[in-house]
C-alpha cells in the first residue's frame, strides 16, 4: 500500500490530476438516482475520492458525502474543495479492500476508475466491500477497464487479464491493472440483486489508442 500511496500522492501534487468537473457518466448516474437523497440518512460513499470532484457533486445533490482514498494528498485537496463549498463531509485514508465503515451504511456507493488498479482478487474483494457497506436497495456505480483498452497486454502478465504496465505515456508505469471481459462482470457482481453494464470508448492520440471502460450499475 505504501508504494501505491506514494504513486498517487505524487500525481495529486500535480493540478492536472485534480480535475474540477465530475465525469459525465457519473453525473448521469447521480441525476438518475438523486431521489435516494430524500432518504432519512442519505449517505454517499466515494471510493477513490481523489481531489473530491464526485464527492462534491454528491453534496450538491443533497447527499451526505463520505470519501476514502489511499492518497493523503488527494484527501487534503478533497477536504479543501468540500470545505470551500460549505459541505459537511467525512473523509478517511483507506484502501479499497478495507473500507472503514459499518455494514449497510450507504444508499449510494461510487467507484470511478479505481478497482482496476490491482489483481483479480483485490478487485473482487473491493466489490465485496461495496456490497457490505451498501444499504438494502442501495445502488452503486463502478467504472472498470475492458480487455479492449489499449493498456491491455502492455506489460508483464501476472495472471489472466492482469498486467504490470510497462508504458509511461499515462503516468501508470509500474502499476498493476486488471481488465474485465463482458462475461466476467456477472460473476464479479454476483452478490447484487441486479446488475447492468454498458461500454464506453474514446480514441486518443490521433485515434492510435482506445480508452475502453465498463460502466456498471448494481443494486443490493
Amino acid at each position: 500500500m505504501q508504494k501505491a500511496e506514494a504513486h498517487w500522492n505524487q500525481l495529486h501534487d500535480n493540478p492536472r490530476f485534480r480535475p474540477l468537473y465530475p465525469n459525465d457518466h457519473v453525473v448521469r448516474f447521480m441525476m438518475a438516482n438523486r431521489a435516494l437523497a430524500a432518504r432519512s440518512c442519505p449517505r454517499f460513499l466515494d471510493i477513490g475520492t481523489g481531489a473530491g470532484r464526485h464527492t462534491k457533486l454528491a453534496a450538491d445533490l443533497g447527499f451526505l458525502p463520505y470519501g476514502v482514498d489511499i492518497s493523503f494528498v488527494g484527501l487534503q485537496h478533497a477536504h479543501q474543495r468540500l470545505q470551500e463549498a460549505g459541505a459537511r463531509h467525512w473523509l478517511a485514508q483507506a484502501s479499497m479492500v478495507g473500507i472503514p465503515f459499518c455494514d449497510n451504511s450507504f444508499v449510494v456507493v461510487l467507484s470511478y476508475g479505481v478497482f482496476n488498479y490491482g489483481t483479480a482478487a483485490e478487485m473482487k474483494q473491493a466489490i465485496r466491500e461495496i456490497h457490505r457497506v451498501l444499504a438494502p436497495d442501495g445502488k452503486t456505480f463502478v467504472m472498470l477497464r475492458t480487455v479492449d483498452d489499449y493498456r491491455f497486454g502492455r506489460g508483464k502478465r501476472l495472471e489472466p487479464h492482469t498486467f504490470q504496465l510497462e508504458i509511461a505515456d499515462t503516468n501508470e508505469q509500474g502499476t498493476i491493472q486488471h481488465f474485465l471481459a463482458a462475461e466476467d462482470i456477472p460473476a464479479y457482481f454476483a452478490d447484487f440483486s441486479t446488475v447492468s453494464f454498458e461500454k464506453t470508448e474514446t480514441t486518443v492520440a490521433a485515434r492510435t489508442r482506445v480508452d475502453s471502460d465498463w460502466l456498471i450499475t448494481a443494486e443490493k
